[in-house]
């Protein structure tokens, strides 16, 4: 029986050096040589004569290099599950991480590796007022829980800082480096930026996402206005890279986005539908008032020329003859009269051969008699989507007003619009893909998630991650930013909360959540949804995670600490530690995901959770006895997919992990390893 310390492998975040090592074997195993890489030998098979350091073009600074080695440390961090700040704790399947998020990140490694889809994150712009996160690289996670638990004075990064630009990259750049491992191989990275850093940013993820896999810059014209001595700028910039930019190539994967006002079209066509049955006449009357009476700069008056109606859905009749003069001047006939149909003066669109097929497939719209020019069917199925256009034209004022209504008062400062990421990750990804976002600041990012999921009844998830920030009024740099701050206090002093951006955050969730399924549930009902058998849920709730050192003692070498450091290897569960807190550190370091939905029992008098049709089986309990051993094997047999057979050693894919403290004696656990290994389950460690 293993028993996992806190040196063990499986207690600590992925091992990313040991990972790229042996790709690097598998692809040229001639350059591994007892362990390491010869690096001489590497460069011959790729044929390079290397140059100077001097001459190599290439962005350096200073700490780059410790930089990268970071990203590449493994983190003994857990992440503590929180289901009393959550909403929906057993059902949803989004996360909300509070903590520093390199370690995040490096804990993300199992569990989320080549599983996000899209990224977005609006990070710092350093603009000299803003916080950046100086990493202690001899041990972040120690150097994150004494700021936030003790000191909590979080300082900016100025221009006088002799490093500036230098702090702020050694920040974003092992990040990043870790983000990309999460990506899908079709995934993508939005990264919102401004002038300040936006040269170096795009230099460093093309260093780390490969230039071949820029996108573009997007630029979002904000219209905000700001004290620029020459110039008033009234925009940002969302950068892009694609993972691998062969699923962006023709015939393959290819973004599309959807125009805006096309789903109430559609949730009002489908209505009149139902209402109305093959009434065609009076569905296409009640679409065209339906349209008028639309608000002033609604989108779906954009669209209001699609308003006929036959089997296929919905079309606009569109001008069939030539657009400059001198079409061809053919006859046809008209398919009721059989007498045939007025030419146009600049004759028709397209060929006889065409027409013909158009019209045999039902693609031409025919007046009363021949004397009317018959039309093109156009549908709005086939032109409901386009290539993205490279600029969001969106006042920010915008969405800070709807973030004012929604909390009460101004909250936050300059809050990213909801509706710009939700437009992104509806042309970005399936509506079941994984959207993370690890500079989550007033929770945009989950708020879009939830806006897309309700226009499409789409099942995407979020993985939001924000430090716990500490608000306070006198370090702001302005009146203006310091009432905001007492606005923020405000409101978590009524919802007692600490006072920090991630309580912001989360609150902002809770309320956009309900907001947003208010408003589903009516949609639904003017869909007719609520006649359905089982309408759509939207999931709007999250599960709540705070990073924190691991559950299990370290060894303590200090000799007046001599009595504590025995007692701990002996009671080596920290003693504030609780069973499910053990439960998420083993999902996490197994690699499994944390909204994997967890089965409790209770075998033999002992609590015992179970998941993925017995792939892994956990017991925290004390004094376990050989009874409960018997009680496991029975429950893996129950649960187990049938397709295993009893002999096959697939029965191995089953892993049993106790409390090592948890048995009495040594005879207790021998018996128990015994047991299991008779039924076929011989992974069975301890911690």
């Amino acid at each position: 029986m293993d028993k996992i310390t806190l040196d063990h492998p499986d207690s600590q975040s992925a091992d990313l050096i040991a990972q790229h090592i042996s790709q690097l074997s598998q692809l040229f195993p001639e350059v591994i040589k007892e362990g390491k890489v010869d690096f001489e030998v590497l460069q011959d098979l790729l044929g390079n004569y290397t140059d100077t350091p001097e001459e190599r073009f290439q962005l350096n600074w200073a700490g780059k290099v410790q930089a990268r080695r970071e990203a590449q440390k493994r983190s003994t961090g857990t992440l503590r599950p929180c289901p009393e700040e959550s909403v929906n704790w057993d059902t949803t399947e989004n996360l909300y991480i509070e903590g520093d998020n390199l370690e995040v990140l490096k804990l993300l490694q199992k569990s989320y590796y080549k599983k996000v889809k899209m990224i977005y994150i609006d990070p710092p712009y350093n603009t000299g007022k803003d916080f950046v996160y100086k990493d202690n690289y001899t041990d972040n996670l120690t150097n994150y829980l004494i700021i936030t638990g003790q000191d909590r004075s979080l300082g900016t990064n100025t221009e006088s800082d002799g490093r500036y630009h230098s702090n702020w990259l050694n920040m974003m750049y092992p990040r990043l480096k870790l983000a990309h491992n999460l990506l899908t191989t079709d995934g993508a990275i939005f990264i919102s930026i401004d002038d300040n850093e936006l040269s170096n940013l795009k230099k460093i993820c093309d260093e780390i996402f490969g230039e071949e896999n820029f996108v573009c810059k997007f630029i979002w014209a904000a219209g905000r206005k700001n004290d620029s001595k020459y110039v008033s700028i009234s925009h940002e910039y969302i950068l892009c890279y694609v993972k691998d930019n062969s699923f962006l190539k023709e015939n393959e994967i290819i973004w599309r986005e959807r125009k805006q006002g096309l789903d109430d079209i559609y949730a009002k066509y489908n209505y009149l539908k139902k209402t109305y049955k093959d009434d065609v006449y009076t569905i296409e009357e009640e679409l065209k008032n339906w349209y008028k009476n639309l608000p002033i700069g609604h989108p779906a008056v954009d669209h209001s020329h699609y308003c006929k109606v036959d089997q296929r859905g919905i079309f606009f009749a569109d001008n069939i003859s030539w657009p400059g003069g001198g079409g061809p001047m053919y006859e046809i006939l008209h398919p009721i009269t059989k007498k045939p149909v007025k030419i146009p003066s600049r004759g028709w669109l397209t060929n006889k051969e065409n027409m013909k097929s158009w019209i045999e497939e039902d693609r031409v719209y025919f007046g009363e008699d021949e004397n009317s020019v018959p039309c093109q069917k156009s549908y709005l199925t086939e032109r409901e989507f386009s290539v993205p256009y490279s600029v969001f034209y969106k006042d920010g004022r915008a969405s800070t007003k709807r973030l004012m209504s929604l909390m009460g008062s101004k909250v936050f400062e300059n809050p990213k619009d909801e509706e710009i990421i939700s437009r992104i990750v509806e042309f970005i990804g399936t509506n079941n893909s994984i959207v993370l976002d690890f500079f989550s600041g007033s929770g945009t990012t989950a708020h879009s998630v939830f806006l897309s999921n309700s226009k499409d009844t789409g099942n995407r998830r979020f993985i939001c991650v924000q430090l716990p920030e500490i608000i306070d009024p006198n370090n702001s740099a302005s009146e203006k930013t310091k009432k905001v701050a007492e606005n923020a206090l405000e409101l978590l002093d009524s919802i007692s909360r600490p006072h920090t951006i991630a309580e912001i955050g989360k609150e902002r969730i809770r309320r956009a959540g309900k907001k947003i399924l208010e408003e589903f549930k009516i949609k639904q009902a003017k869909e007719g949804a609520l006649f359905a058998e089982e309408p759509k849920k939207l999931d709007i709730g999250f599960k709540v995670f705070k990073l924190d050192s691991s559950n299990i003692n370290t060894w303590d070498s200090s000799p007046s600490n001599l009595e504590g450091a025995l007692y701990n290897s002996v009671q080596n569960i920290k003693s504030d530690r609780t069973e499910h807190d053990l439960l998420y550190e083993i999902l996490l370091k197994y690699g499994i995901d944390l909204v994997q939905p967890i089965n409790e029992h209770v075998l033999a008098g002992k609590k015992v959770y179970e998941m993925g049709a017995g792939a892994l089986i956990v017991c925290m309990a004390d004094h376990v006895k050989p009874e409960v051993a018997e009680a496991i094997a029975q429950l893996w047999k129950e649960v187990k997919p049938t397709a295993i057979d009893e002999s096959s050693k697939a029965a191995i894919n089953c892993r049993v992990v106790f409390k090592d403290n948890g048995f009495d004696d040594n005879n207790d656990k021998t018996n128990v390893l015994q047991i299991l290994k008779q039924h076929g389950i011989d992974n069975v460690v301890t911690i």
